[in-house]
Order: C-alpha cells, then sequence, then structure tokens
C-alpha cells in the first residue's frame, strides 16, 4: 500500500480544486512509493510549501508528510493490526463503531480495498467515515491484476456505489496504465453514455476516484445495481430498450473484430476514455 508519483499528482491537483485534508484517515498506513525529492518538486511546482515536508520525510517513510503539506492538521490510519502503527485497529470485514462515523474531512485509501473480503462493507465503512462535505479517494486495481488481491474493479461499480442514492457525487474517476509514464483518461459514466465502458489492456491498469460526501443518509439501503440492466427493467417493453450487437460481419472476419476492439474496447474510445493532462 501505498502513493506513486500518479496518485501523489492527484492529491495536489484535488488541493488546486479546493479540498480540505483537515482530519485525514488513511486505509492502511501508506508509504510514499516515490523520492521525497520527486515530491518536493511537485509540490512547488503549485506554490505549496516543501521545506516542512523535506525535513519530515527523512525521518518518515509513510505518507503523512504529504498529507501535512497538503494541509492536514491530523493524520491517522486504519488496520486489521497496528504493526505499522495504526491508530484505529479494526477489521474493516465489519462495520466501525458509530462514534467513529462522521469524523474526517478526507478518506484515502491507496489500496486496501481490493484485499478485504467483504467488500461491500469496507466501502461502506470507508463512505460512513467522512464528514458531510468529505472526500473520499480510491487508488485500486483496474485490469491485468488478477491475483494481487481478492478483486480488481470496473469503473460502474464506482460510480454506482459513490452515488446521490447513497449521499455521494463521483467528481473525478481517470484510469492509466500502471507506472510513472502512464497517460491519464478520464472515465465515462455508464449510466450517462447509456452504454458499458468495458476495456481490455494488455498491460496493468490502476484507477483513480475522487468522491464527495453530499449529505448523511442510509448507504446501500438499496443494493446498486448496474445501469444497462436498471434502463432495461425500467423500460416498458424489450423493444423500447434494444440491446446493442455488433453486425455479423464484425464477428465473421478477424481483421473487422480487430478493428472493432480498438474503436469501442480500447482507451482509443474517446466516448469512454478522454485522455487528460496530469
Amino acid at each position: 500500500m501505498g502513493l506513486d508519483t500518479n496518485a501523489v499528482q492527484f492529491l495536489i491537483s484535488a488541493h488546486k480544486m479546493g479540498v480540505r485534508f483537515g482530519r485525514t484517515l488513511m486505509l492502511g498506513r501508506q508509504s510514499l512509493h516515490i523520492f521525497p525529492g520527486t515530491v518536493s518538486a511537485l509540490l512547488a511546482r503549485d506554490g505549496l510549501p516543501t521545506a516542512k515536508f523535506l525535513e519530515s520525510a527523512k525521518t518518515c517513510d509513510y505518507a503523512e508528510p504529504l498529507f501535512e503539506a497538503l494541509g492536514a492538521m491530523q493524520v491517522d490510519a486504519m488496520d486489521n493490526s497496528a504493526f505499522e502503527g495504526a491508530k484505529f485497529v479494526h477489521d474493516l470485514n465489519q462495520p466501525v463503531p458509530p462514534e467513529w462515523k462522521e469524523q474526517f474531512d478526507v478518506v484515502y485509501d491507496g489500496g486496501t480495498l481490493e484485499h478485504v473480503f467483504n467488500f461491500p462493507v469496507a466501502l461502506r465503512n470507508a463512505m460512513e467515515l467522512l464528514k458531510p462535505g468529505g472526500r473520499l479517494f480510491i487508488h485500486t486495481c483496474a485490469n491485468n491484476l488478477c491475483g494481487h488481491g481478492f478483486y480488481q474493479f470496473s469503473p460502474e461499480l464506482f460510480y454506482r456505489a459513490l452515488s446521490p442514492e447513497n449521499g455521494f457525487e463521483v467528481e473525478r474517476m481517470i484510469i492509466f496504465r500502471v507506472g510513472p509514464y502512464g497517460r491519464w483518461h478520464a472515465v465515462s459514466d455508464p449510466e450517462k453514455i447509456r452504454e458499458r465502458v468495458e476495456l481490455i489492456t494488455f498491460m496493468p491498469m490502476h484507477m483513480l476516484v475522487q468522491a464527495r460526501r453530499e449529505k448523511v443518509v442510509p448507504i446501500f439501503e438499496k443494493a446498486p445495481q448496474q445501469s444497462d440492466y436498471s434502463a432495461l427493467w425500467q423500460a416498458t417493453s424489450a423493444a423500447s430498450a434494444p440491446v446493442k450487437k455488433g453486425p455479423l460481419s464484425v464477428w465473421l472476419s478477424p481483421f473487422k473484430t480487430g478493428l472493432e476492439f480498438y474503436r469501442r474496447q480500447s482507451l482509443f474510445n474517446r466516448r469512454f476514455f478522454k485522455p487528460i493532462k496530469k
């Protein structure tokens, strides 16, 4: 668990957007997988203080100095064990105590949730820990990381779970090739474009999500449903909501099949994935 270059840049851009880091909670004590000098350069590029960060980073290999540079007044960690110094020792498979709810301005998951078997409970915990107006950040696996944890996730899972019905709004979602040089792509919401956002890649892909807690409501009182099925069920008849299928000729020709793949299920599909600057 830890922050790479992409995660650091994502958090710095969140600070520029006005995100308040006041009281921050890390799910698992997060390490910094990036040289302090590089972090300092990224902070300085956006006019953030670096001296205190560099001084703290000399004696701390974890992410607290970064969050403090972003304005956090208190940074704590929650983990299933205290072996890395977590203040809140809790198994995320189980609901968090009521007194911990609505206590944090930021909850940051840098690779914990995919390792928790009871994922819906763990995600609900992360959501309930936030104050209204607080932000949830998730850095997790998308494609080609089978075996890294229990799960790898689709974008629609977070669009449907972090939704107005549960008191949340997804502010940003990006996907990128693992490593410091992968280009960022903003991910479309399948419900808005009325189409499944699918992706096939040859390289491991990560996803970064930023969501805001708009209000406190019961979370997952109604289970999230995949948007295309919801639209189909709500249609007056199956004929009014046909399932899109490609022409038979596409499946009969390997060449056309390859073109269809690059048109629809790769990062070249600008309807699904829009390149953005880091």
